[in-house]
């Protein structure tokens, strides 16, 4: 059996970053042990998302391709969790 991954891209663009970005940095370390062989975490100088005219706030995450805003350390492990059971 296949093992699933999820990739999270963290934005680190200066918005995003003053908006709770910062604290996102830290994901890695909130992540029960038996998931972290599971998430990719890479950050991104920018995912471009606060371009988009839809209402959107920072800070974005994008899990696979999921967008997650206003994101933070509890809803993103939510939105991992739910991507692994898919």
């Amino acid at each position: 059996m296949e093992t699933k991954t999820v990739l999270v891209r963290i934005c680190a663009g200066t918005h995003c970053y003053l908006m709770g970005g910062a604290e996102l940095q830290l994901f890695s370390e909130y992540l029960p042990a038996h998931l972290k062989d599971q998430v990719i975490i890479t950050g991104s100088p920018c995912l471009g998302i606060c371009d988009a005219e839809d209402g959107c706030k920072p800070p974005f995450v994008l899990v696979n391709d999921r967008k997650v805003q206003q994101a933070n350390i509890q809803s993103l492990l939510e939105v991992v969790k739910n991507e692994l059971e898919k």
